[in-house]
């Protein structure tokens, strides 16, 4: 019987593991890929200017970092085991690809990359249609196109053409849903935007060769080696169903101490936090962290 299982091992669920142990609470993290949550999967390429201390660190770098501290403090934590539902009875449960495990709180920090949002249009099963760029100097030299246009997409823009990539981005809309950071770098790159474009569908025997996009004055057909999706995901929250709790968009409801409807059961990260950046996601693990342990030491901290 654990103390605390904490599902996600992005910077939300690591700071949380973290004070877990400080507290000495019996604690596992589980993760379903690799530790470091976007920093590591998504971004480890990427510059990143939000966490203090940290300047002009890349999420691989930061991500090796965080995972490293964690771990030298004694965190148990299981990698690429995929957490598939939670229930409760006299205690939680928590049934993964690998075992169920028992605990007395949970904190879910799974963060909001969950399942890539598809276009759906003809051709998005091609080779060289992807989701998210892990290096993007693999791709130096090709056509590739951006779509979407938020913060991902203009950083997935901007981090491949300056691995070298000949770079188009197509947005439906006219203006960028993005930082003015990141509008201003865009503004300033060699990235060509296709503004008020939609895609129609890809074309290719196999694999990706083109793509064909709707705009104000009609379509236009576009030579391309990859394409690069980037218009949000559907939370990860499948396993919290049983519990009876749904997300809203990508986040779940959650009190002042970041407890669910359910007692016992916290969230934190960017999948209850307006602001998707590291120092909230580290807050809010830290938060609920404490919540859990008032819980577990009750009726000491009444």
């Amino acid at each position: 019987m654990y103390d605390l299982i904490i599902v996600g091992a992005g910077p939300g669920g690591l700071a949380a593991a973290l004070d877990a142990h400080y507290l000495k609470l019996r604690t596992l993290v589980i993760e379903a890929d690799k530790a470091g949550g976007a920093l590591s999967q998504s971004y480890p390429w990427k510059g990143v200017d939000s966490f203090l201390g940290f300047h002009k660190k890349k999420g691989g770098e930061i991500s090796d970092v965080i995972v490293r501290h964690v771990m030298d403090s004694g965190a148990e934590i299981k990698e690429n085991e995929c957490v598939l539902e939670i229930t409760k009875g006299s205690h939680f449960s928590v049934k993964t690809s690998k075992g169920i495990y028992d605990s007395r709180t949970v904190i879910v920090a799974t963060g909001i990359r969950g399942t890539p949002r598809k276009l759906g249009v003809p051709g998005e099963d091609l080779t060289g249609v992807s989701y998210s760029v892990s290096d993007p100097s693999e791709m130096k030299g090709r056509n590739v196109l951006v779509v979407g246009g938020g913060d991902s997409a203009a950083d997935c823009a901007l981090g491949l053409e300056e691995a070298g990539a000949n770079v188009w981005m197509a947005h439906r809309k006219d203006e960028l849903r993005a930082t003015d950071e990141n509008r201003e770098s865009i503004s300033r790159s060699s990235v060509k935007m296709l503004w008020s474009h939609e895609v129609v569908n890809f074309t290719g025997k196999d694999k990706l060769s083109g793509a064909v996009l709707s705009g104000k004055e009609g379509k236009k057909k576009l030579s391309i080696d990859n394409a690069v999706i980037c218009i949000g995901s559907l939370p990860s929250t499948s396993c919290l169903e049983k519990l009876g709790i749904t997300a809203e968009g990508s986040s779940v409801k959650v009190d002042e101490n970041c407890m669910t409807s359910v007692e016992g059961l916290f969230a934190a990260g960017d999948m209850i936090s307006s602001l998707k950046r590291i120092p909230q996601a580290l807050a809010t693990g830290e938060k609920a962290v404490y919540a859990a342990y008032k819980m577990i030491k009750n009726p000491y901290w009444k």
